[in-house]
């Protein structure tokens, strides 16, 4: 049976605007497209094209020859296989320690109501605005000197030997803040959930605290289950942030191998390495760069790729959007 179309032109205005919107939103998203992936391409273009074709005018995005000289370059003067390990295990425990800190923070600050909660609110937004250069000597200075609550003062005054703790190129440099809900953008991810307790319903508390259950293991055996999708998104923006820091990674880790920093290190070099030591041109510094570049972004890449599914949805359930 054939479906009859109505043509009625009392709705031609109608149909009209409904296409126009189509249109708009289409062009909309095609320029967003255009602007995400463009980069994208053009990287793993540069990265696998020869320098013959680096300015060759009729060489866009597709090179006519295909070679893997420029990845293998990057991997040796990246060290890549230490420094992804280094950056694997540096940025894994950084992150979970901080959604595990943030998580308890923000169920605090969602669900308990004390003096001063409000003002404490308010510093945690104050952490998202302040630019992380502006602490960047405070901490410093903290972790090459550290002494907590003036213990390592007070053992050096008892014994009269000087005494001081460098946690600069140390893991714990950047462990002890995420532990703490002081790491990364870690007010971004309190925010988070923050957000997200505070729509649950409490009945769920409730029913818990009627069950035997205290603060804590209501926490842990009722709300965070039911947080699966803020902890997912609270991972994946928290491995991003710390993969991709060099503010903090520069100043407290400069010594540290990760990938970050032997990109960085490369970045500053290229010019003498291709000058001094394998006497190439500076077209060729430009493609192992470019290939350094790839590399870099490539694990965090995968990673979304494989989980983007639940990330989209988990944005949509954590109080970010809507």
């Amino acid at each position: 049976m054939k479906r009859r179309i109505n043509r009625d032109p009392a709705l031609l205005p109608v149909r009209l605007k409904r296409m126009g919107k189509s249109t708009l939103r289409t062009m909309l998203l095609l320029g967003l497209g255009v602007i995400v992936l463009y980069p994208l391409f053009y990287s793993i273009s540069i990265a696998f094209r020869p320098a013959s074709e680096l300015y060759d005018p009729l060489v866009i995005l597709v090179p006519r020859t295909l070679v893997l000289t420029n990845i293998k370059n990057a991997l040796g003067y990246l060290d890549y296989w230490v420094s992804l390990k280094n950056s694997l295990i540096l940025v894994s425990v950084s992150s979970l320690l901080q959604v595990i800190s943030c998580s308890l923070a923000g169920y605090g600050l969602a669900r308990y109501r004390f003096r001063g909660s409000g003002l404490i609110f308010g510093m945690v937004l104050l952490t998202i605005l302040v630019p992380p250069q502006t602490v960047m000597i405070p901490n410093y200075m903290n972790f090459r000197y550290f002494d907590p609550l003036g213990l390592v003062s007070l053992f050096g005054a008892v014994t009269g030997q000087p005494a001081n703790i460098n946690l600069l190129n140390h893991p714990l440099a950047f462990y002890l803040p995420a532990m703490l809900g002081n790491g990364i953008r870690s007010g971004v991810i309190i925010f988070l959930f923050r957000q997200f307790f505070r729509g649950l319903p409490k009945e769920l508390e409730e029913a818990a605290y009627l069950d035997g259950c205290g603060a804590f293991w209501t926490f842990l055996r009722v709300m965070a289950p039911n947080a699966g999708g803020a902890y997912l998104t609270a991972v994946l923006f928290s491995v991003v942030w710390y993969w991709n820091d060099y503010v903090y990674t520069s100043s407290l880790m400069s010594g540290y191998s990760t990938v970050m920093n032997r990109l960085y290190m490369l970045k500053d070099n290229i010019s003498h390495i291709m000058e001094y030591e394998i006497n190439q041109s500076p077209q060729e510094g430009i493609l192992i760069l470019q290939a350094g570049v790839l590399l870099a972004i490539l694990p965090p890449l995968i990673m979304y790729l494989f989980l983007q599914k639940y990330f989209t949805e988990s944005i949509e359930r954590s109080g970010l959007v809507g």
